[in-house]
């Protein structure tokens, strides 16, 4: 399997969904709109410019939930232009079982 192939294969199962999410760092605060997630990280877009490699703090505000997921520590992976991909480093047990329900719930 080429090196290649390898970096695509996904610990989740990662599903097409659009809602907003919330983060902050002691540097950088802002929003960007969800266009794909699973429990092990997202894509986003923002009109915040944000680099690899910072992490924040996330309140995920998923479609028809009353209380944002909170992860406490995520890190950006790759960034081209406006569209960035966070990966999901630290959160409660309980807030990702309530990310995993919900996105068992989208076929």
């Amino acid at each position: 399997m080429s090196a290649e192939k390898e970096k695509k294969i996904r610990k989740s199962r990662r599903v097409d969904l659009r809602c907003e999410v919330g983060f902050s760092s002691g540097e950088i605060e802002g929003e960007a709109h969800v266009t794909n997630i699973s429990t092990g990280g997202c894509r986003a877009e923002s009109d915040i410019n944000v680099a690899e490699g910072l992490e924040f703090l996330v309140l995920l505000h998923l479609p028809g939930q009353s209380t944002p997921v909170n992860i406490e520590r995520a890190a950006v992976r790759w960034v081209k232009g406006n569209v960035f991909g966070l990966s999901f480093i630290l959160f409660l047990p309980s807030e990702r079982a309530k990310l995993q329900k919900y996105l068992d719930t989208i076929k």
